[in-house]
Order: structure tokens, then C-alpha cells, then sequence
């Protein structure tokens, strides 16, 4: 009989540990359970914390505000002022990434023009050199020569004034020997003369060219000024709607911050959309350039 009793209560033990296993590994999961959604709701306030401070920098006290208003709104309101406020933070963060786009393709363009105008002004200044110089070590070879044919001739007409016939023979055998030299020599300075001539004139057709598909970013830079105007008027605009989102939020009405806010965001876009136009004109004036500098890079191949 106690052997029948024990094994009742042996089994008894075991399905009592069974169940209690059971039920632990339930509440241990459960637990798991728990510990990821608090986990996801953590990181969902954590994202969205992030997505609101990506609007526009509104300042502490209306920032207060806007967190005040985004709590009484109902649901759907306050979903459509978050998306549209996200939105005015992109365009913001566009505008300012367009901004310092454009400084630097502005200044990269002024050096590029700077760089392109002296290297108009050297070309062929190598070639134009050469030339001169070989002119000026022509004339300077042939000037002993030229010299001494004129005194020759002043000695001859010296000679036929006083009437003296065998001086006068004998300068007149000297000029007549010098002279086909001297014609040569001549015509020799006036190929050289010439060359140089030549190469100044083609010096500045090119250069006046070059200098044309430089003017060709002119209209383009007059197009830029009339694109910053814009933009300053665009930035007003954004301004003055950002004031009146301010106003609004200060009133607490969700209705009438969603539609200030979505103001805000058109001018944000407009603003964003100037800067993108600025950049996009800079980008010709480069382009331009561009052209410039590999028509002269032909001329040194």
C-alpha cells in the first residue's frame, strides 16, 4: 500500500512541477512581451521627438506652445501639423543646403573667370615672343651692314660733288656690291616683320573669341541677380508667414495653426525652390566655362 501511495504522490509532485513550469515560462514570456512594447513605444516617442524637432527653429517659448497644442489636437489634426511641420523642416534644410551650394560654386566660378581672362591673355605669348626675339637678332645681325651702306652712299654722293671721277668709281663698285645684299636683308626683316604681324593678328582673333564665349555667361549672371531678388522676396514671404504660425500657435486654435502652417510650408517650398533656381543659373555661368577652358586646352595639344 505505501509503495501504491507513493507512486500517487510521486505523480502528483510532477504534474504540480509541470504546471508550475508551465505557468513560469508564461509569465516570462508575457514579460518579454511587455519589455518589447514599451521597448517599440520608447523608440516611436524617440522618432517622433526627432521628426518634430526637425521643423523650423521656432524659439523656446512658441516651441512650448507648439508641444502644448500638438497635445489637445485630435488625432488626425495633429498627425496633419507634424507631416506638414516635417515638411517646413525639409525645405528649410533644402534652402540652407542650396545656399552653401551656391557660395561655393559662386566662388569657384569668379576664381575659374579670373583663371580663364590670364589665360587668354598668354596665349600664344611663348610664339609672340619667339618671333620678336628672332626679329630683333635679325635687325641687330644685319645693322653693321646697313651702317656701313649708308656711309658708302654718303662718301659716293661726297665723291660726285667734288667731281672726283676715280673716288666716285670706287664707292659706286662698293654700293653696287653692298646693295643685293641690303635687299636681302631688307626683304629678310620684312618676312620676319610680318610673321609677327601675322601671329599678333591671329593672337587677337582668338583671344576675341575666347573672350565672346566668355560674355556668354553675361546674360546669365543678369538672370542670377533677378533670381536673388526673388529669393529675398521668397524669404520675406517665409518670414512673414513664420511670424504668423507663431501668432496662431500662441492662440491655440489647431484648425487655424494647420492652415498658417501649411502657408509656412508653401513659402518654405518657394524659398527652397529660389535658392534651387540660384544654383541651377551657376551652374551655366560653370558650364560656360567649362566650354572656355577646353578650347584652350586645344591650343597646348
Amino acid at each position: 500500500m505505501n509503495t501504491v501511495e507513493d507512486h500517487h504522490t510521486m505523480d502528483g509532485t510532477a504534474s504540480s512541477g509541470s504546471v508550475s513550469g508551465r505557468i513560469g515560462r508564461s509569465l516570462i514570456a508575457r514579460l518579454c512581451i511587455a519589455l518589447l512594447l514599451v521597448a517599440s513605444m520608447g523608440s516611436m516617442q524617440l522618432f517622433v521627438s526627432a521628426a518634430e524637432a526637425a521643423g523650423p527653429d521656432l524659439g523656446v517659448t512658441a516651441q512650448k506652445s507648439w508641444e502644448a497644442l500638438l497635445k489637445k489636437a485630435d488625432a488626425q489634426t495633429k498627425a496633419s501639423l507634424q507631416q506638414t511641420y516635417q515638411k517646413v523642416g525639409t525645405w528649410t534644410a533644402q534652402e540652407q543646403s542650396w545656399e552653401q551650394k551656391i557660395k561655393t560654386l559662386h566662388a569657384a566660378n569668379a576664381a575659374e573667370l579670373s583663371r580663364l581672362r590670364q589665360e587668354i591673355r598668354n596665349t600664344d605669348e611663348a610664339k609672340l615672343a619667339v618671333l620678336a626675339d628672332t626679329l630683333k637678332r635679325t635687325q641687330n645681325r644685319y645693322e653693321p651692314m646697313f651702317t656701313l651702306y649708308t656711309a658708302v652712299n654718303k662718301q659716293l654722293a661726297t665723291a660726285r660733288a667734288a667731281k672726283n671721277k676715280d673716288w666716285t668709281a670706287a664707292l659706286r663698285a662698293q654700293a653696287d656690291t653692298l646693295k643685293p645684299a641690303v635687299q636681302l636683308a631688307k626683304a629678310d626683316i620684312r618676312i620676319k616683320k610680318q610673321q609677327l604681324a601675322d601671329a599678333r593678328k591671329r593672337k587677337s582673333t582668338e583671344d576675341k573669341r575666347l573672350r565672346t564665349m566668355l560674355a556668354a555667361a553675361d546674360p546669365v549672371k543678369k538672370q542670377i541677380q533677378t533670381a536673388k531678388k526673388q529669393a529675398s522676396l521668397s524669404k520675406e514671404r517665409y518670414t512673414n508667414a513664420l511670424k504668423l504660425f507663431k501668432q496662431h500657435i500662441k492662440d491655440g486654435q489647431p484648425s487655424r495653426v494647420l492652415s498658417s502652417l501649411n502657408q509656412l510650408s508653401s513659402a518654405a517650398e518657394k524659398w527652397a525652390g529660389s535658392k534651387q533656381n540660384i544654383h541651377t543659373l551657376e551652374q551655366k555661368v560653370a558650364d560656360t566655362y567649362l566650354k572656355v577652358k577646353k578650347e584652350l586646352a586645344k591650343k597646348t595639344q
